[in-house]
């Protein structure tokens, strides 16, 4: 192989890697031509974001501000919108099940094929949710990092983090209906864990008096 074609790969390469790398720290880099202040909240996307925004921001807003662990400087999290292609798989390094994801390594949250107009959210084989609840659970993971360290995603039992989240959002993907027709037919998938783990954290709270930081601190780690 010619010496220069190998510069011209390993320079390549170290670009890739430089976009690759700087993308965890600012997914803006990732050429995000719409941006958009709304609220206290900047929207990036790949398409142009239609006044629908607003709606879809403020009813996210609504949302988390109900949450007893509830800071306002969640509120300033960017929210990336992407269509489910490239962009989503460099900045989430998920496939198509997840609906969104809060960067590691920054506050941005990263969402899957979206659109504003429905306040739709797809994840492939997963299926759609409400927009607005999305961004509310992913801010709400936030929040309990706040509250409870940075590591509390990874150190408390995943239903009463992914719960609470659902808890805030309001939703799960299925509704009653389908969720007793996959413990009917004695079928588990992730949909059915998070709509289990939100019910459980609803009967925790009913329990103990609405008291989050109890809920928190009693759950088996």
């Amino acid at each position: 192989m010619p010496r220069t074609l190998i510069i011209a790969l390993r320079l390549i390469g170290l670009l890739i890697a430089a976009i690759f790398i700087s993308s965890l720290f600012n997914p803006q880099l990732l050429l995000f031509p719409y941006v958009r202040m709304i609220g206290q909240t900047t929207v990036y996307s790949d398409v142009p974001i239609p006044d629908a925004a607003a709606a879809v921001i403020d009813s996210a807003d609504a949302l988390v501000s109900r949450s007893a662990l509830f800071e306002p400087g969640v509120l300033t999290h960017p929210v990336f919108l992407t269509d489910g292609g490239w962009r989503w798989h460099v900045l989430s390094f998920q496939t198509l099940k997840a609906f969104a994801q809060t960067r590691p390594l920054s506050r941005a949250i990263v969402v899957n094929r979206s659109n504003l107009a429905r306040d739709k959210v797809w994840a492939g084989p997963a299926g759609e949710r409400d927009l607005s609840a999305v961004i509310a659970h992913e801010r709400t993971h936030a929040l309990i990092r706040a509250k409870f360290g940075i590591l509390a995603d990874r150190s408390y039992p995943r239903w009463v983090v992914e719960g609470y989240c659902d808890h805030v959002a309001g939703s799960s993907t299925l509704s009653d209906e389908a969720a007793a027709t996959l413990v009917a037919e004695d079928r588990r998938t992730p949909a059915l864990f998070y709509y289990q783990s939100r019910k459980r954290v609803e009967a925790v709270l009913q329990e103990n008096g609405g008291s989050v930081e109890q809920m928190f601190s009693s759950a088996e780690r």
